[in-house]
């Protein structure tokens, strides 16, 4: 098994900024509003770990912020990671939950059991 890191920048309506990068080839990630909870998102990766992975989140402010910054206290909570999926949930200064952008890395053994094996040619002895 080979440990592999994916990273994503996810926008508030759950697009990503850009494609996640080190994901492996055939596989995908998805993201998606928790509908009941405000700023409550599901990460979902399927088949892409064989065990539960690492998974570390944090607000990510993609407009301008001037010299000041972003407030500290704006941030991200993780709250259950599974091999299948986390739950992350993203609020403002004050604790409410709000629709934010923010980073997600995935630390985890690789899942290769559904990798298709190479064939391989017999030779013909003719």
């Amino acid at each position: 098994m080979s440990l592999i890191t994916v990273s994503a920048i996810v926008n508030a309506d759950t697009s990503f900024a850009f494609q996640p990068y080190g994901l492996p080839q055939n596989k995908s990630i998805s993201v998606y509003k928790v509908a009941s909870i405000e700023g409550m998102y599901q990460i979902i990766y399927d088949t892409v770990f064989a065990s539960t992975p690492v998974v570390t989140v944090t607000q990510a402010w993609l407009g301008s912020l001037g010299s000041a910054g972003g407030l500290t206290i704006d941030n991200a909570a993780i709250n259950e990671i599974t091999k299948t999926y986390a739950t992350v949930k993203m609020g403002d200064g004050n604790g409410n939950g709000q629709w934010r952008p923010f980073t997600v890395v995935l630390t985890g053994y690789q899942n290769v059991t559904d990798l298709k094996k190479p064939e391989h040619e017999e030779d013909d002895d003719e």
